[in-house]
């Protein structure tokens, strides 16, 4: 899922990480073990990891876009924007994902970090961030820190049972001084990486859970949409996407494939009352649409 401001794809191999976030040791660790594999072998883009990485790299995008599908809310206003493109988007090259992963890796349970990659591949000295949620086992546990933003359900449509979620925050994406250090520090110390702790904001700004059925897994965001404007998604031009009814209004159902090749199928639909944007994802093809469509019927 991309926001407004969308991925970049990551050019440099990580091989250091700020002293005073105590990451380095570890990031290094993972470097090692992740350079004895073989080469050319493709890392799953898993839900989990795409959920809990936040970046705020811009991407320049070669491709023009054929065919624009928007969903709006009650006012006719956009909140999701999703462009087709003429081309198939380029996938990111297998060490670009792996040195970010090492650094999300490294962290544990609950902590967050910036992240500065300098060099040509980076302009403008963008820094992003990440953080590793803490990941709860029972509805119960969730629904503690979820509190009275949502609802989360033990059980959905179709017979699929909680296996476990967690919440993502989001992050203050402006602190000049913070990010005026970090590029003094990889440019004094030669750093190819700079990486530094930080703590989100307290506002939720996603619900992500996962059910497990019959037929295989469902996904399922919520999105907290205060104070968001909309959210800008890209796709290639073999992507299904129409307009499907939820709970008596325009949503949009999609089919596509992540840059492994899995397939990914999903229900986007949106609350005007309570803000919120919910997706239902399955990466399995033995789940329908007609499973993801009952199963967003439910959801409140």
């Amino acid at each position: 899922m991309t926001r407004s401001q969308k991925s970049d794809e990551w050019k440099q191999q990580l091989m250091a990480a700020a002293e005073d976030f105590d990451v380095k040791d570890r990031v290094l660790h993972k470097i090692k073990e992740r350079q004895q594999q073989m080469e050319g072998k493709r890392m799953k883009k898993r839900i989990s990891v795409i959920v809990a990485v936040t970046l705020v790299f811009g991407v320049t995008s070669a491709y023009a876009a054929i065919k624009v599908h928007e969903l709006t809310n009650d006012q006719g206003e956009v909140v999701v924007k999703i462009e087709k493109s003429e081309n198939q988007q380029p996938a990111a090259a297998e060490h670009e994902i792996k040195t970010f992963e090492d650094v999300r890796n490294s962290l544990q349970p609950g902590e967050s970090a910036a992240v500065y990659f300098p060099g040509p591949d980076n302009p403008d000295k963008r820094v992003s961030f990440t953080r590793m949620p803490v990941v709860h086992e029972t509805s119960a546990a969730l629904q503690n820190e979820v509190g009275g933003f949502y609802a989360v359900p033990a059980e959905i449509a179709g017979g699929y049972t909680f296996v476990n979620g967690h919440v993502d925050y989001p992050f203050n994406y402006r602190q000049p001084e913070l990010f005026a250090e970090m590029y003094e520090e990889a440019e004094k110390e030669k750093k190819v990486v700079v990486v530094r702790k930080v703590s989100p904001e307290p506002k939720i700004e996603r619900v992500v859970t996962t059910y497990k059925g019959s037929a295989g897994e469902a996904v399922i965001t919520v999105t907290n949409f205060e104070g968001l404007k909309y959210i800008s998604e890209e796709t290639g031009p073999d992507a299904v996407v129409e307009k499907v009814k939820v709970q008596n209004k325009e949503a949009i159902y999609m089919e596509s494939k992540l840059m492994d090749g899995t397939d990914q199928k999903l229900v986007k639909f949106y609350q005007d009352d309570k803000k919120r944007l919910f997706e239902v994802i399955a990466m399995k093809p033995t789940m329908t649409k007609e499973d993801l469509l009952a199963i967003a019927e439910e959801l409140k």
